[in-house]
């Protein structure tokens, strides 16, 4: 009796991950040939990124910056909150999503990416100073495009977003090769049509509209955007303490708002505080029940507009 039980059992595990395996297989073949939803953008060096920009052209500009795994579907509804008088631009990173891999050789280190996302803003013909809002991972490139290129910013925001000096501590190298490992897995589950069918039974947080939330589920299902993901969390992870991205607090000297569901603002709290006193514009918003991913929903992205509206409001010039 108990031979049978287990058999049984083992059955319908066996029947529910081959059923998962066919979704992610189908999810990963209706990727393939089919067109980029929004504008390829050349940047040069016969690479493109996969790019979204809504809002009045010559309007005060915003760019948002996914997090790990993310897409330009994470910050959907923040363009959503602002396209009616900001020009509002999402984008996919190189090797993510429908964007162009990285030239071969190149190391997805945050200031690599920082400097991306100043070749697309040269691009687009965006000048002007611009609010950078990133989520998670992203915080790193917010703080090194603050330490590099201040006077190009207008102000951030951090959604639940990750610090330099949080990155460097000795228990993250410790955390690193835990992290490769993890990643290896994701990347053999993409290849092997699981990633994709577990991305139909996750619940989606944000609420996106039908063709996001297809690309968002899409995307996962590529063991491709795995390996990018990879990539880009073991260059950060192994980073040295005193690269240049890294170094300064410039973040302090511009206006910071700062959304978590960390109290006390979690690892940018202090940055924001720190902003208050320096600018004149630092500002924490504590959403205790909401998750890391939940933080971008739509209710909480009219918090998030009407912070970019305080920092850089419309009509008024900018100089940086």
């Amino acid at each position: 009796m108990l031979i049978t039980l287990i058999r049984g059992i083992g059955f319908v595990v066996l029947a529910l991950v081959l059923g998962t395996m066919v979704i992610g297989w189908i999810s990963a073949l209706m990727r393939i040939g089919s067109k980029p939803p929004y504008e390829m953008v050349d940047i040069g060096d016969g690479r493109r990124l996969h790019v979204v920009c809504e809002g009045p052209v010559g309007a005060p500009f915003v760019l948002y910056d996914a997090g790990a795994f993310g897409i330009y579907t994470d910050g959907w509804w923040v363009k959503e909150e602002l396209k009616s008088d900001y020009r509002v631009c999402l984008y996919d990173r190189a090797g993510m999503g429908w964007s162009d891999p990285m030239p071969t050789g190149a190391s997805p280190t945050p200031d690599w990416h920082i400097e991306d996302m100043r070749r697309l803003r040269a691009a687009l013909a965006e000048n002007q100073p611009f609010v950078l809002v990133g989520h998670s991972m992203a915080g790193l490139r917010l703080h090194g495009y603050a330490n590099l290129y201040k006077e190009e910013l207008q102000g951030l925001v951090f959604v639940d977003a990750a610090r330099p000096g949080s990155l460097r501590a000795e228990r993250i190298r410790q955390i690193a090769p835990w992290a490769k490992r993890i990643m290896n897995l994701s990347i053999g589950m993409a290849r092997a049509g699981l990633m994709g069918g577990l991305s139909y039974l996750l619940p989606d947080e944000l609420d996106l509209p039908k063709q996001q939330g297809r690309d968002k589920r899409r995307s996962l299902s590529i063991a491709r955007h795995h390996k990018s993901t990879k990539a880009e969390l073991v260059a950060a992870f192994t980073s040295s303490d005193d690269v240049r991205w890294a170094q300064g607090q410039e973040a302090e000297t511009l206006p910071v708002a700062v959304f978590t569901n960390s109290e006390g603002g979690g690892s940018n709290g202090s940055v924001a505080e720190a902003a208050e006193a320096n600018t004149g514009f630092g500002r924490i918003t504590v959403l205790p029940e909401e998750t890391h991913v939940s933080l971008l929903n739509r209710a909480n992205a009219k918090l998030i507009a009407s912070d970019v509206r305080a920092m850089m409001p419309v009509g008024e010039p900018s100089d940086g």
